[in-house]
């Protein structure tokens, strides 16, 4: 029994030795988890500083950047008060009242009646722009113009006799082709143009289709911005302006 203790004693102090490493120097030892190659690689570490936490705070801060301000007005500029209650001008004001007439329109024998109408108007103070534009083209199936007022007359008998036309009158109202015989008015040519074929099956020779407005304007007496006492005295001569009436104009600078 004594040996059996002194054996375990034994046992203990010699790992206890080992243990502590006491034993290396025999090769006898436990194995310790170490890098040397790491340490071999630092560079200067003589060099490394462990700097205190409370060092750290004693870094001055670097002072906030300045935002640029708008610039200064200058003193010296007028400091005068918009008044916001100050009336707006008077002319703004009439404008928006103001309304848009016309007279007319007058055609190229009707130049007695435009001159009345314009000296109606002149004579109650008011001054009317004169707008021309050509007359919307129109095409006529005709025949003449005749030598004579006779001649057409005899030829308008005819036609009459022969019941056959059913569209026919004497041109009144376009020198040109005065004394003559109208059998259709048309808003296009190839409108008269069938006509035409129509009335030659008929019997009718000699007739030919022709531009019946071809050069003729219409005349038409604008007056754009009339205030409320304009128009009062564009009503007191409305029974002078050549048998034409008063019309709202439809838009401000069109023409007829």
């Amino acid at each position: 029994m004594r040996t059996l203790l002194l054996a375990l004693l034994l046992v203990n102090l010699v790992f206890f030795a080992w243990s502590q490493g006491w034993m290396t120097g025999v090769g006898i030892g436990p194995v310790t988890q170490r890098e040397p190659q790491r340490l071999a690689l630092q560079i200067h570490p003589e060099q490394v500083q462990i700097t205190p936490l409370a060092s750290a705070s004693a870094t001055p801060a670097i002072p906030p950047q300045p935002t640029p301000s708008a610039p200064a007005i200058p003193s010296s500029l007028p400091s005068t008060p918009i008044d916001a209650s100050a009336p707006a001008s008077a002319e703004p004001a009439r404008t928006a009242n103001a309304v848009c007439r016309q007279i007319g329109s007058y055609g190229a024998l009707e130049a007695e009646a435009l001159a009345q109408a314009q000296s109606a108007l002149v004579q109650a103070g008011l001054k009317p722009t004169v707008l021309n534009a050509p007359v919307p083209a129109q095409w006529m199936v005709l025949l003449g113009p005749y030598p004579s007022q006779t001649a057409m007359r005899a030829a308008l008998d005819e036609i009459t006799q022969q019941g056959k036309v059913k569209v026919f009158a004497p041109v009144t109202d376009r020198p040109r082709y005065e004394p003559g015989i109208s059998l259709g008015v048309f808003a296009n040519e190839a409108a008269a143009q069938q006509q035409l074929q129509i009335v030659r099956k008929q019997g009718v020779q000699g007739a030919k289709v022709v531009q019946r407005n071809a050069g003729l304007s219409r005349t038409v007496l604008r007056l754009p911005a009339l205030t409320p006492e304009q128009l009062g005295a564009l009503e007191k001569v409305s029974g002078q302006l050549g048998g034409q009436i008063v019309k709202t104009c439809a838009t401000e600078g069109a023409a007829p």
